[in-house]
């Protein structure tokens, strides 16, 4: 939603941090002649070599369109941080911004995220901006038998020759799902060395490159609503389901849990809706879902000589 009088707070307070002398300017005075601290509009005006009140009128909210490329050179002379930026875009259009004002942003992890991948027995991982793996756990290990895991995922996933065994169906069911979210943060991070190489050689694979040239879907990101099929190294053929989100603050990062089923394709279950009425670790067997693997293992396929009970389980597979 958009909120012009919040993105006016905002850059009024960024405005008073600024030291008009650092930038080659003179500090305003009041008439008495006190000094008073921080940018004029006049001050921003000059800076951005605008015409006489247009700062104002963005501040204010005035301009029919206000859209990032207004607000990119004021978030950078306010030296605004990523969160007011992104601040900033929302009150002004209502809408997150397409890209961050740093690009290395997206590519450091808080460590925190490691604790969270070693609390599941499913398949995790956690990239950054250009796929590169930061951190995983050690069910995401078992995918790369025997190879090792890849440096980058994306990478993997459309170029190697062992990915297009393991996700069953690659040319169909995985291949032009994958394109266009490449396509996508290319676009948005035209310079980042990572996606720079992976673009130039897809572009020589005979399979990759047609797709990537004749854009069919506008798919971006992976949805929880249906399985995709898979082949483990270890539990044999089956069924993905790519649980993503992104870690706040890493802009195109990903936190990926993959749900594997073993066997045939998982049916498809209801949404879920608030409220919630109960922990859903509590749920019976039949409405949660079974772990992949035999009956005497967990989701990482290794069977444990002695089951531990859910309320004792702690820790990395």
């Amino acid at each position: 939603m958009i909120d012009h009088q919040a993105m006016r707070t905002l850059l009024s307070r960024a405005r008073a941090r600024q030291d008009p002398a650092a930038l080659g300017l003179s500090p305003r005075a009041e008439p008495r002649g006190r000094k008073v601290a921080g940018l004029t509009h006049e001050h921003m005006t000059r800076l951005l070599g605008w015409p006489e009140h247009k700062y104002g009128y963005v501040e204010r909210g005035r301009l029919a369109v206000i859209d990032t490329g207004l607000l990119e050179p004021i978030a950078r002379i306010l030296r605004l941080t990523e969160q007011e930026w992104e601040a900033l875009v929302f009150y002004a259009t209502g809408a997150p911004p397409p890209f961050p004002l740093d690009p290395e942003v997206g590519r450091s992890v808080p460590r925190p995220w490691r604790r969270v991948l070693a609390s599941t027995p499913e398949i995790a991982y956690v990239s950054d901006a250009a796929w590169d793996v930061v951190a995983y756990n050690s069910a995401f290990t078992r995918l790369f038998v025997p190879d090792g895991v890849p440096v980058n995922v994306m990478r993997w996933m459309l170029l190697a020759p062992r990915a297009r065994e393991v996700l069953t169906d690659w040319e169909n069911s995985w291949l032009p799902l994958l394109v266009p979210q490449l396509r996508a943060r290319a676009a948005a991070r035209p310079t980042d060395p990572t996606l720079v190489r992976l673009l130039a050689d897809i572009r020589r694979d005979p399979l990759v490159a047609p797709c990537y040239d004749a854009p069919t879907t506008d798919y971006l990101q992976p949805r929880a609503e249906a399985a995709r099929p898979l082949h483990h190294p270890d539990l044999g053929p089956g069924w993905a389901t790519l649980c993503a989100a992104e870690p706040f603050g890493v802009t195109g990062g990903r936190l990926m849990f993959v749900l594997f089923d073993r066997g045939g394709r998982p049916e498809p279950q209801e949404p879920m809706h608030a409220p919630a009425d109960h922990p859903v670790d509590l749920d019976p067997p039949s409405v949660a879902a079974a772990p992949a693997g035999p009956p005497d293992a967990p989701a990482d396929g290794h069977p444990r000589d002695h089951p531990t009970p859910p309320d004792q389980q702690t820790g990395t597979p």
